[in-house]
This record gives structure tokens, sequence and C-alpha cells, in this order.
């Protein structure tokens, strides 16, 4: 008889259960159902789009150096000389903290700088593409820089 008595609360509750559970639905069908995005072979995620551009502080290490004009001779003097550290650039009369860096590839950034040189400010924005190797380096303008002249830059040594 103890047997019978242990068994009731057990039944009780089973029969709780069934009793508030929708008759009409299994609990495979009220399950949430998971959903996969499906991944691009570019890394996007199933929109079309391209994958996403990743955004840092500090501009990589591939980029950074001393860069002049193809027949400069990387002497700081050098009007087209360029000094890229991780957080800033030094240009002839004028020197750019990093504001941000996007890293379109491995080989392309576009940097947001703030400037000053000459008693003045201003924010720039420039495409920067590595080619041969990383033995050059191109800066590109943007929306933001639509004046720039595209001149490559060797590496110095």
């Amino acid at each position: 008889m103890t047997k019978i008595f242990r068994l009731i609360p057990a039944l009780s509750l089973t029969m709780v259960a069934a009793a508030c559970s929708d008759p009409g639905t299994n609990d495979a069908e009220t399950a949430p159902v998971e959903t996969a995005i499906p991944v691009e072979p570019d890394g996007g995620i199933g929109d079309g789009a391209g994958p996403p551009v990743a955004s840092r502080d500090t501009i990589p290490a591939s980029f950074r150096g001393v860069w002049d004009i193809a027949d400069g001779t990387c002497n700081p003097a050098s009007d087209l000389r360029m000094d890229i550290r991780d957080d800033e650039i030094e240009f002839y009369e004028s020197l750019g903290k990093v504001m941000s860096v996007e890293v379109e590839n491995p080989d392309t950034i576009v940097v947001s700088l703030a400037m000053s040189g000459e008693g003045e400010t201003w924010n720039v924005a420039s495409r920067y593409v590595l080619s041969e190797g990383g033995a050059v380096l191109t800066p590109f303008e943007t929306e933001t820089n639509p004046q720039y002249q595209p001149i490559p830059r060797k590496r110095c040594s």
C-alpha cells in the first residue's frame, strides 16, 4: 500500500502537465526552430553584400614605415615623405593623429586623421594601397578628400 501512496504525487504531476498542454500540438511543433543564415564564400552572410570592413584605431604593421616618392631621397626634408606609425602619420609640414582605420583587405586601408600643421587643424580620410609585395604605397582620394593626388611612394630602408 505504501508503494501506491508514493506513486500518487508522481501521477498527479503527470496528469497536471497533460491537462495544461494543448492537445492539438506536440513538443516538436512548439520547440523553437533554429534557422541558419548561409555564409557566402567571401565572408558575407548570404545577403549579397561583401564581407564586413574591420575597423580599428591603429595602422596595420605592413603599412608602417617611412615612404617617399620613387626618386626621393627619404630625407626628412623631402616634401613627399611620409612617416607612418601605428597611431599617426607625419607629413612634411603636418601631423595626422589616427581617428580610425578601416581595413578593406590586407593591402588596402582607409585612414581617418585629425590633422594639424602650419597653425591649422582639419580632418581628412585617405585610402592607402600596398602593391609590389609591400614595397610601394599609393595614397588615393576618398569622398572626403577628393583633391588628393595618387602619387606612389617607395618604402625607405
